[in-house]
């Protein structure tokens, strides 16, 4: 039974879909940060490369968003109530991993709000992705299969939220294989010459750079009102020569002992306002 629990959730979000059939232009990626560590402290990019594939949170207990992975959490009711039940009585490793349809092509990946890096998957693995829009953190009701996806698009491209809110949830359904599903792996330009590139190089994908994200503390000052005024002073206690990057603010957490969650509010502002265009 377990072995037809993909089969089973994404013809139940088929079911859901509206539209008609039309093959996505565009791939899903998976933003993250990666400079961070495992649950039992392991590098994560060390932890991936040793495992051979991307695993949820169900299998990991970390998330960049709430940790709700187990049995009567949230994410395990909002996988139960959208997918139909089909993984109650599935093995983890089968639930969907999270990423985002980056249908506006962005070089940052689909969804920056979780990372500064990501992997971008094969073409291939749209067969067994599904979507919903918005975020499923907002009970959702439109979902769709990746041949009607195109329904999500429309909506997604009339509404007007933020940029960071301004993504596709995916949900990429069974074994997420470095060397068969992953495209490339994209990674800030401050990790170059650094143990993060290292270990990316070990994990046997082809690494890309994007521009890079930097934001001053002046342009930081601007917004007081997006996350907190007291986000900005802790970027003023983080910053080096008034400004911040993805490295900095992976150190606050990994070896200065700052919040996690207080940083992640942090990297709201740099993901939101620091990207260097070309």
């Amino acid at each position: 039974m377990a072995g037809n629990a993909v089969a089973q959730a994404i013809e139940n979000i088929r079911l859901k879909s509206k539209g008609a059939d039309r093959s996505p232009s565009c791939l899903v990626t998976i933003n993250f940060h990666p400079d961070r560590y495992t649950s039992d402290n392991k590098p994560l990019l060390e932890a991936i490369a040793d495992d051979g594939c991307l695993k949820s949170q169900f299998e990991t207990g970390t998330s960049n968003g709430g940790i709700t992975a187990y049995p009567g959490g949230d994410r395990w009711l909002w996988e139960k109530r959208v997918f139909d039940g089909a993984y109650d009585d599935a093995p983890n490793a089968l639930r969907p991993k999270y990423g985002a349809l980056n249908y506006r092509n962005y070089e940052t990946g689909a969804s920056s709000r979780f990372g500064s890096s990501y992997f971008q998957l094969k073409a291939d693995t749209l067969e067994r992705t599904t979507f919903c829009y918005p975020d499923s953190f907002f009970e959702p009701e439109d979902f769709a299969v990746s041949s009607r996806v195109k329904a999500l698009v429309d909506i997604a491209s009339a509404s007007d939220v933020d940029l960071l809110d301004d993504y596709i949830e995916a949900h990429v359904h069974g074994v997420i294989s470095l060397k068969d599903d992953i495209e490339c792996l994209v990674l800030d330009p401050i990790y170059r010459t650094t143990i993060i590139e290292e270990h990316a190089l070990k994990l046997g994908v082809p690494i890309k750079w994007h521009n890079g994200y930097e934001l001053s503390l002046e342009e930081m000052s601007h917004y007081p009102d997006y996350r907190g005024s007291q986000f900005i002073e802790l970027a003023r206690e983080l910053a080096e020569h008034g400004k911040i990057n993805p490295r900095i603010l992976g150190l606050a957490v990994t070896e200065l002992g700052y919040d996690q969650q207080d940083v992640k509010k942090v990297w709201h502002y740099l993901a939101r306002f620091g990207y260097k265009l070309a």
